[in-house]
């Protein structure tokens, strides 16, 4: 094993053991857990809406059906606590990739972790218990495989082709394909400007990746994965541009601004392959937060490599002598072993820390007994959507995670009712709600309240009412 290879199974592994003793906490873990149990108890795909009452019977295709049914699995194997150590899996893959990926334009780990960290740090909001996770990992890898190919492996090319066959994966695991395909044509771009024999090799894979990428029930397609990159809707918290006062937005600004100083005080650094990468994907990440990690892991590896020779540039270094860089080279791969035993004695205690309960503190379950026995037509918190379709399957949903079902109509009632809109008494009455279930400082509780609804249930997170 290469010290490169034994540092990055060392990173990856402390990073399991971090996500591994986190809570379930996601909103949409549930409804995807509860459209993975549909399709297993069914045998079939899901082409209609079963889960809700405002969009009963709609058409609805589930393009991450495979990542679904991966994470039913998980919790069919292991409860909860199998939907943490897949979690922390997928994680430790994208960490071990990331970390590659910096080591191949930074040999020296005590250059490369900085940079690294940063950018774990910075995808830590994504670790989160549904498909869109696969992405993260899938983009790490596809990068590796590019930029070794790029940098390395140039002249041969063939291992290229495990692209395609892992793009008919992704784009049955997650939408977030698209992505694949965007590297394989940056590199492409890069190959054909420096006029790279690998142009062609680059062509074919893409081609047999658009051709894979359509083998989906939903059929999607990249230019509809792309629609919502280049549409986002904003009014969802993750779809936001990111916010500098935020840990993950501070974090991405330092790599930002070390980026352009290096690229200033070490131009040299600044290839081309760097100029078409970086660009497009900093405006993604820039774009919605949920793609700041996607944006974070080229962006380290350039700091990585051209921070180093842009601080000689600043400070001169005399040299650390022969006998200092030949202990260097002993030392090295001695500490990498001792941390990887270490990593590993630590994963076995942490799997057994993995949480066997979801987080369920922002959730209304003292609420589950009495909306059972409640009227049928429910509005509820969006948050609580997923929830509700997982733990009272019996009680239709309003509104949930599963955006695109709800636009525009389900959901500019959601927002007429709970902000009072003009109107709003209408659209209680037009979608027959019977039972309410909202935080209690909505303005409709209190209006509801006033008007002798009755209250079945409360506490300090939800407010339940029944008309009367």
């Amino acid at each position: 094993m290469t010290l490169p290879t034994l540092f990055a199974a060392v990173i990856a592994l402390a990073t399991f053991c971090l996500a591994v003793v986190l809570p379930s906490a996601d909103p949409d873990t549930y409804w995807h857990l509860a459209s993975a149990r549909w399709m297993v108890d069914h045998g079939q795909l899901l082409t209609r809406d079963p889960f809700s009452s405002t969009a009963a019977n709609a058409p609805y295709s589930v393009g991450e059906w495979a990542g679904e049914l991966v994470w039913y699995a998980a919790y069919l194997a292991g409860g909860w606590q199998g939907i943490a150590i897949l979690r922390a899996l997928v994680v430790a893959v994208t960490a071990f990739f990331t970390a590659q990926i910096v080591l191949l334009v930074q040999a020296r780990p005590v250059f490369a972790i900085a940079p690294l960290l940063a950018a774990l740090a910075i995808g830590k909001t994504t670790w989160t218990d549904r498909p869109q996770l696969f992405t993260l990992a899938l983009f790490s890898l596809f990068l590796f495989v590019l930029l070794r190919s790029r940098l390395v492996t140039e002249a041969r090319g063939r291992e290229l082709w495990i692209l395609p066959p892992l793009l008919l994966l992704w784009t049955n695991l997650h939408g977030g394909y698209a992505i694949g395909l965007a590297l394989i044509t940056l590199f492409g771009i890069d190959a054909v400007l420096r006029r790279a024999p690998p142009w062609r090799t680059l062509l074919a894979v893409l081609v047999a990746g658009v051709v894979l990428s359509t083998l989906n029930p939903e059929a999607f397609g990249p230019l509809g994965a792309a629609g919502h990159v280049t549409n986002p809707p904003r009014f969802i918290a993750e779809e936001l541009p990111p916010d500098l006062f935020t840990p993950q937005g501070f974090t991405f600004g330092l790599l930002l601004v070390a980026a352009l100083a290096s690229a200033i005080l070490a131009p040299d650094k600044f290839a081309l392959i760097w100029v078409i990468l970086l660009v497009p994907l900093i405006w993604l990440g820039l774009s919605a937060q949920r793609h700041l990690p996607l944006a974070a892991i080229p962006l380290a590896a350039y700091v990585a490599a051209a921070a180093p020779p842009a601080l000689r540039h600043l400070w001169p270094s005399r040299g650390t002598g022969a006998a200092a860089a030949s202990a260097s080279r002993i030392a090295g791969p001695i500490a990498a072993g001792i941390l990887l035993v270490a990593a590993l004695a630590a994963v076995v205690v942490a799997v057994g820390l993995a949480p066997r309960a979801p987080d369920e503190t922002a959730y209304p379950a003292a609420a589950l007994a009495a909306l059972r026995t409640a009227p049928r037509e429910l509005l509820n918190e969006y948050d609580w959507g997923g929830y509700l379709i997982w733990n009272a399957p019996e009680r239709p949903v309003f509104i949930d995670g599963r955006l695109f079902l709800y636009v525009p109509d389900v959901d500019n009632d959601y927002r007429a009712l709970l902000e009072l809109h003009p109107g709003f008494r209408a659209v209680l009455d037009a979608r027959h709600v019977g039972t309410v279930l909202l935080r209690p400082d909505r303005p409709l509780v209190a209006y509801l309240v006033d008007a002798g609804w009755t209250v079945l249930a409360r506490d300090e997170r939800f407010v339940l009412l029944r008309r009367t």
